[in-house]
This record gives structure tokens, sequence and C-alpha cells, in this order.
């Protein structure tokens, strides 16, 4: 292996995409074989980036409460085409819209099929579809993403700042389409931080801990801002860069916690790239950390990426990553012809708000943890790393 070219693209990266610092790392077989930084993690003081940084990792939290919920999958305490009502009865009937439903500007709809029938008109005004748990892996619930709504800020008013109490708040939600019909991003994977809440009887980081990063020997990962000073003065700064401004500094503050209780399983962690890099270590490697533990059997790992997705969602999914399908919660390499990348079918992996990244090869026990804290990122970044990345590897 050599690992010139990802070295000289990293160099690159901070002025091709604006991007104020970086941190990469590469696993295969439960060893690191390269880890490079590049940049500032503070403009304004000149701090450079340093290996123990930590950032907010917003949508990278979802593969973890995506394998969470799968652990106990595989303890037999549901099954994926569970109604959700049946362990949150608040979902039981679910209001849904009248209004056609478009995923994206671009989305096209299969005519004269049942399975687009999300965009078909509903004059009970509720939901025929029950939401099952697999429609809360794969985004097909036909919930959305207002972290604002009244019904939100109506229950923090009540008092009720829980994560649970949230989620269940989120039954007020009005659907877009009728569950299993479509996929559209959304607040799925804090519901499903709930129920693994009711599963497990533990709240949802206290689960996390015993059940993924003490096992793993992930130190520095946690949900929402360090509240000590020591971690606090390890969070890299977080930007936005604007054409007519340049870096625009960001608020340390996670908006998708939406209280200091709340705990969103899809977007609410803090980490640092070894840590993160030890969680897709061992899914590369059947479930199995660099330690010898096991969060995850292969079996279930297989199982999280296979496709998930109807033909219709597989249409809207297009929308958001071409050549790509979704499984249980992580998108997975599908179709050469049109994604552009060079990786192997069934690579699979996720990303965040402010442009990190995972890669996950299970066929080649591969993983590359890509790490930024800048909002003003392109998906340019993610597939050109993953073409660097085997043109490296023998």
């Amino acid at each position: 292996m050599n690992f010139e070219n990802l070295k000289n693209y990293l160099d690159n990266i901070t002025t091709k995409y604006h991007v104020p610092g970086a941190d990469c790392i590469v696993y295969k077989e439960h060893e690191m074989v390269f880890r490079h930084q590049v940049g500032m993690s503070d403009l304004e003081s000149g701090k450079k980036i340093s290996h123990d940084d930590l950032y907010l990792i917003y949508s990278m939290t979802k593969m973890i409460t995506c394998t969470a919920a799968l652990q106990l999958l595989e303890k037999g305490v549901y099954l994926l085409d569970d109604p959700i009502s049946m362990y949150l009865p608040e979902f039981e009937k679910m209001k849904i819209s009248n209004d056609e439903f478009d995923t994206t500007e671009g989305a096209k709809i299969i005519t004269g099929s049942t399975i687009g029938a999300g965009s078909q008109k509903n004059e009970s005004g509720y939901a025929q579809n029950s939401i099952t748990v697999r429609d809360l892996f794969t985004m097909g619930a036909g919930l959305d993403y207002d972290l604002f709504a009244s019904y939100i800020k109506e229950a923090v008013k009540r008092g009720e700042t829980s994560t649970l109490e949230l989620v269940r708040a989120m039954s007020e939600m009005t659907l877009g389409f009728e569950p299993g019909t479509r996929y559209r991003y959304s607040l799925c994977h804090d519901v499903l931080g709930g129920l693994i809440e009711v599963w497990s009887g533990m709240k949802l980081g206290d689960y996390m801990e015993e059940n993924i990063f003490n096992p793993l020997g992930m130190k520095d990962t946690f949900f929402d801002v360090p509240k000590d000073e020591e971690r606090l003065s390890r969070l890299a700064a977080r930007y936005v860069y604007e054409d007519d401004k340049g870096f625009v500094r960001q608020p340390l503050d996670c908006v998708y916690n939406l209280s200091p209780d709340y705990q969103s399983g899809g977007a609410g962690l803090c980490s640092c790239p070894y840590d993160y890099a030890l969680f897709t270590d061992a899914l590369a490697n059947g479930g199995v950390g660099k330690n010898g533990n096991r969060i995850l059997s292969k079996y279930a790992i297989d199982l999280m990426r296979t496709n998930q997705l109807n033909p219709q969602q597989y249409m809207d999914f297009q929308e958001v990553k071409k050549g790509y399908t979704y499984g249980l919660g992580v998108r997975v390499h599908h179709d050469k012809q049109t994604s552009s990348s060079i990786s192997p079918y069934g690579e699979f992996g996720w990303d965040g708000a402010a442009g990190s990244f995972a890669l996950v090869d299970p066929e080649n026990k591969l993983s590359l943890v890509y790490f930024q804290h800048c909002h003003s990122w392109v998906m340019n970044t993610q597939k050109e790393l993953r073409n660097v990345l085997y043109s490296c590897i023998d």
C-alpha cells in the first residue's frame, strides 16, 4: 500500500474546497495504515489540527444509532416489520398530508404503480399504513426534519424535554406520504433512538456507552457539546464558508439536540476521528473491534448493507446519492455506472452536516474516516476521497 496519492489529495483540500482543516484515518484489518491532518482547527487563533480534536459529527451519529438498534434485533427484542406503535402507542394513528409529495425538485414518480402511492390523495386525513421499525431505518416513514415544529416547541414549554418525551411529541407530525412508499431524509433515526430507550430501558447515550463505546475503547464519543473544560478546549471551531465573506465562525452548539436532556439518535453525537475509526474498523471486520470485542455479528452487518428500498424509494434516493442504494441506515454501493466510484459493490457508510464522512468495506476489511468542521462542503469530496483511497490499496 502506498498512500502518497491520498496524502497529496488531502494537502490540497483546504484550498480546493475551502476547508479550514481535516483529519483522515484509514484502517485495514485492525491496523491503522494511514493518518494525515491538514490545516487549522481554529483559524482565528492559528491553532493547527490536532490528533485529539473533537467534532460535532451530526448525521454520522446515524450509523451508531442503527448499529445499536441492530444489536437489539439480534437479541430478539423486536422484528423489522413490527409497527412502532407496539412500543410507542402515540404513533398508532398518524395524520397524513393530502399535498403531492416530491422528495426533491428532480424526483421522478413511477406512474401507474401502487409503489408510488405516497403521492396519491388520502381523503381520510390519516395514514392507512402503519410505520414499521424498518421504515425508521430506511427513512420511509413519511416524517420530516422540522426541528422547530410547533409540537416540539410546545412539548419543551410543558417541560417534556427528555429523549422519549420529545420523540413521543413527534407523533403529532403530519406525514408527507404513506409509510413504506417513498424515501425522505427525516427524523426517523431520532425516533429509532427513542425506541432503543424503550427496548433497553436505558437512556440512549448510556446504552451506546455500555454496548458500543466502552467495548471498542471509544473514550471521546458522547452526546452534545462537551461540558468539561478539558474536552471543550479540544472542540474544533466550526465554520461555514461563504463566497463573499470567506470562513464565518459558527456557535459551538448542536441544534439537533432539542433540549439539554434530549439525545438525538440522528445527529447528536460529538466524537473524534480516532474513536469513530475504531467503530468503522469493527464494522469492516465482521463486527469485531481491534481489541477483540464484538459489537455486532457479520450477519447483521450484511443485513445492514442490503438494499431495503422499493423501486420508487430507490428512484427517490438517486436524487441524493447516485449509484448507491440505502440499507438499514447506510448508503450502499450498488451501480458503478452511475456512482463514478471505483469502490467494490457493498461498500457502505454515511456522512455528516459539517462534512465528515465514513466508508466501510467488509470485503477488504478496510475503512476510512474523514473529519472536518465546515458546513459548506460539497459531495465531490466524498466521491474523490473514495477513488483516491482505492488507488492506494494493493
